[in-house]
């Protein structure tokens, strides 16, 4: 049988047809990557910078208002390269090729320039509403989200929880730990024995601070009516480590899992910056200084009844003079440093309230403190 094949202008027909689907379809492919790719940098971005902002509260980092930082992968430095936040973040980091900056307002980002693959990105908050932009180029970073670059709006705000709502800084909430007993073994204190404080004691707290998150900071009105005893046998260094370890352990007994996201003792802002006292040589841990600022605001003094009696005295503090190893408030208001070892004092712990508590009742006076509900 006589076989038959494609004439050459079928072939030459196939060809243009082909030719012509592929000026076609090629350009709307390498479009949607583009986009894909864009929507993917802005997204890396996003979490990028609510990692920044979410660490930015959690450590309590302070004075940074309108300042610009820069980024490199997984930290966050200033102008001289040092240090001031090390980022916990599993996703895609900004590429090191080019600077990446950001700048902090009221703990928010309020623009950051952060270049993702091949794509830069700007990001930038309106510091009033609350609402975010970005844009994408692949020439460079832009100034403005204005229309030159892909815009991607912001997610509706979530409406504010009753605590953010009502609670005033200073108001008094009732609150009782669940832990009636609370036992601090000798080897966590390097003590002589076992000790024992009753968290649930500490049942009238004051607001000192709200967070960003709808969180709310309280501290304890009392503080507790048992002495703790810290001694040791170690260095400075590992004696201020196991220090402050032992004061969140103890702060951490104050916690109620249905109500509260965690604690710290007084003193401690998660941020442990060193600095100089003036006109002295001395370093030290000068970190106390924000819960100090919190509970002067809101309480009007810094010192605090023992529970049960009408005692005003001082307590722990979760900071350090480098060359004594300890500090504690005094009776007086004071601040004074001491030789950990057998040194004995108070505890008055803070603990951080979820945001999606209700109030049950009070008007957050002390004769009718705010009563909480889940």
């Amino acid at each position: 049988m006589k076989k038959e094949g494609f004439t050459l202008i079928e072939l030459l027909a196939v060809i243009v047809i082909l030719a012509v689907i592929a000026l076609i379809a090629v350009p709307v492919i390498l479009s949607l990557v583009d986009k894909s790719r864009r929507k993917a940098a802005e997204e890396s971005t996003i979490l990028y910078v609510d990692t920044i902002e979410n660490m930015l509260m959690l450590n309590n980092v302070e004075n940074t208002d309108g300042k610009t930082y820069k980024v490199k992968g997984r930290t966050v430095v200033d102008e001289n390269d040092k240090v001031v936040l090390n980022l916990e973040i599993k996703g895609d980091v900004p590429y090191n090729g080019v600077e990446n900056v950001i700048k902090i307002n009221r703990g928010f980002i309020e623009e950051a320039n952060l270049r993702f693959n091949s794509y830069y990105v700007h990001y930038e908050m309106d510091m009033e509403t609350k609402k975010f932009k970005t844009c994408t180029s692949q020439k460079g970073f832009l100034d403005k989200c204005d229309g030159t670059g892909e815009v991607r709006p912001s997610e509706p705000e979530k409406p504010k929880g009753e605590l953010e709502e009502k609670l005033k800084i200073g108001d008094y909430i009732s609150y009782i730990p669940k832990n009636t007993s609370y036992t601090i073994k000798k080897e966590d204190t390097y003590y002589s024995a076992d000790q024992t404080i009753r968290p649930s004691e500490l049942n009238l707290w004051r607001v000192i601070r709200k967070n960003v998150d709808g969180t709310v900071d309280i501290v304890s009105e009392y503080i507790s009516s048992n002495q703790i005893h810290i001694g040791t046998n170690t260095s400075k260094e590992i004696a201020y480590q196991n220090y402050i370890d032992i004061l969140n352990k103890i702060a951490s007994s104050y916690e109620t899992e249905e109500y509260t996201i965690t604690s710290r003792h007084t003193g401690y802002d998660n941020t442990q910056a060193l600095g100089v006292l003036p006109n002295t040589n001395s370093s030290l841990d000068n970190g106390y200084i924000v819960d100090m600022d919190l509970i002067k605001e809101a309480v009007g003094f810094i010192t605090a009844r023992r529970a049960g009696t009408t005692q005003y005295l001082g307590y722990w503090l979760a900071s350090r003079d480098a060359t004594t190893t300890g500090r504690v408030l005094s009776n007086s208001g004071g601040f004074t440093s001491y030789h950990l070892n057998g040194y004995c004092t108070y505890v008055r712990p803070i603990v951080v309230l979820k945001a999606d508590l209700k109030i049950l009742s009070g008007n957050g006076q002390e004769d009718a403190p705010y009563q909480l509900k889940l």
